[in-house]
């Protein structure tokens, strides 16, 4: 459980900490500048409160030997590669984990907590209706209108959705909110969920789809089974050209999964040529362009395949750093939902195990590891359950009145 503070802070994170934090969370689901340029202020702001005392000096966490073993493993790649300098300055992504941080040692009480997630609530429904609005002008893309929300793409658009849909739907059915909260909560979920629709962006939609039967398996599990028929009703139901777009995911011949085909046998010629550290963390379009194979055209920068591509950028070596990365998220989340947690906790730790479920299903398809809009967010909900995990096994206990303080934070007033 998150710790009562102790110290003269209100909320045990001072204000102007807290309040760049909300705006990392603000910005996550809007633009990548205005997130990073919180993220600036936020690592600021800590290292001046750490010096000045008003917060506690940074502890381990269990997240700490797996991410310096990737970004070793990064940086061996790139000082390999043939491509030092372009390899060296694609490792500026690496640079992102310190959200996890921020997050992991800022957020110290269920009150900011609570903050938080009320801040990605309002962030999340505004994105999401601003998409939905995009749509409804005729401003999509395509026959289908596909819309990108304020991103530039809809594929960063839907990974960034699924992941907070994943959330909010968890809060939704786990949480046991009180009724002005349940309200907020369920238009947010299905802003969420229509906007992530309207992206028509089959990989996010397999995402979400994994991470909503991973959030329901822990919380609701009778539900699963209704779930699956009213998932199959709803694509019978749709127009005919989402319908298409449905079928589209298993048709080996779509103009896209074509494409993706092509790049899986590329990229695994590459990866042969430079199995243990590979070709190091550049753009891969003239590698590719070299190892295309016969009757391929369009050329790719990356592999559309968030495992591939780090087996080609760093071999073997990365991989196996960088699934043991992963592994690491997974077993703090896991351990989470093992804790004699409220059901708020408890909701927000399932919804993160369905985001990661979600965003591993997601990058079979994308290079979303690579999506700096879509990996902030991943490291703000990670880096929360690090705080979590961290609060339960170091913090002290909280009185009595203190858990019914932090059962009744569900009620978001």
């Amino acid at each position: 459980m998150f710790r009562d503070d102790g110290s003269g802070a209100p909320d045990g994170t001072p204000t102007a900490l807290l309040a760049a934090l909300g705006a990392i969370v603000f910005f996550s689901t809007f633009s990548i500048a205005g997130t990073q340029t919180a993220l600036g202020a936020s690592i600021l702001l800590w290292i001046a409160f750490v010096r000045g005392g008003r917060l506690a000096a940074p502890r381990r966490t269990p997240v700490d030997f797996p991410v310096l073993l990737f970004i070793a493993a990064c940086l061996v790649a790139a000082l390999c590669s043939a491509e030092r300098i372009a390899s060296l300055k694609g490792l500026k992504n690496l640079l992102l984990v310190s959200v996890l941080y921020l997050f992991a040692f800022g957020v110290s009480t269920r009150r900011t907590a609570r903050r938080l997630f009320a801040t990605l609530l309002v962030s999340g429904a505004a994105r999401s209706a601003c998409g939905i609005a995009g749509f409804l002008l005729g401003r999509g893309a395509g026959a289908l209108g596909r819309i990108s929300g304020t991103f530039s793409t809809a594929m960063t658009f839907g990974g960034v959705l699924l992941m907070t849909s994943s959330l909010f739907i968890a809060s939704l059915v786990g949480a046991r909110l009180g009724a002005r909260a349940r309200v907020a909560v369920f238009a947010s979920a299905c802003a969420s969920l229509a906007a992530l629709f309207l992206s028509s962006t089959r990989s996010s939609w397999l995402g979400a789809v994994a991470a909503l039967a991973v959030v329901l398996a822990v919380l609701r599990r009778r539900w699963l089974i209704p779930f699956a028929a009213g998932l199959a009703l709803f694509v019978l139901l749709l127009p005919a050209p989402y319908r298409d777009r449905v079928r589209s995911i298993w048709n080996p011949a779509y103009r896209t999964n074509v494409q993706r085909i092509e790049l899986l046998r590329g990229g695994w010629r590459i990866f042969t040529e430079h199995p243990i550290v590979g070709v190091g963390t550049h753009d891969l379009a003239e590698l590719y362009r070299a190892h295309m194979p016969p009757g391929a055209v369009h050329v790719h920068g990356h592999m559309h395949n968030m495992f591939l591509q780090v087996a080609v950028q760093t071999g073997v070596v990365g991989l196996a750093a960088f699934l043991y990365l992963f592994a690491s998220f997974f077993i703090v989340v896991a351990g989470n939902l093992k804790l004699d947690l409220p059901p708020p906790e408890r909701a927000f730790a399932a919804g993160a195990l369905g985001a990661l479920v979600g965003f591993a299903v997601n990058g079979l398809f994308e290079w979303n590891f690579g999506d700096a809009e879509v990996v902030t967010m991943l490291y703000i909900i990670v880096g929360a359950n690090v705080a979590l995990a961290m609060s339960e096994t170091g913090g002290p206990s909280v009185s009595p009145r203190g858990n019914k303080q932090l059962r009744d934070c569900a009620d978001i007033r």
